[in-house]
């Protein structure tokens, strides 16, 4: 899997890109927006989602994944 470095708040991290796309399930050209990744956000760890059709559990990895989607969304 290909890594990326970002700029986050002034510090670098390192990150595989389309890892939260892979995960879900999604091809290349389907894409999700903020406000659905919001709503997936709420689920606890260890609890069950559904993200367009599929049904998924919340692990600590997802929720990060999601968190930093989030978050890298917001910025633009």
């Amino acid at each position: 899997m290909k890594k990326e470095t970002i700029d986050l708040g002034g510090k670098k991290i390192t990150i595989k890109k389309d890892a939260l796309r892979n995960r879900l399930g999604l091809k290349k050209d389907e894409k999700f927006n903020k406000r659905e990744l919001q709503s997936i956000n709420k689920t606890p760890v260890g609890g069950s989602f559904s993200f367009k059709g599929k049904s998924f559990k919340m692990t600590n990895l997802m929720k990060d994944r999601i968190t930093l989607a989030i978050t890298l969304m917001s910025r633009k």
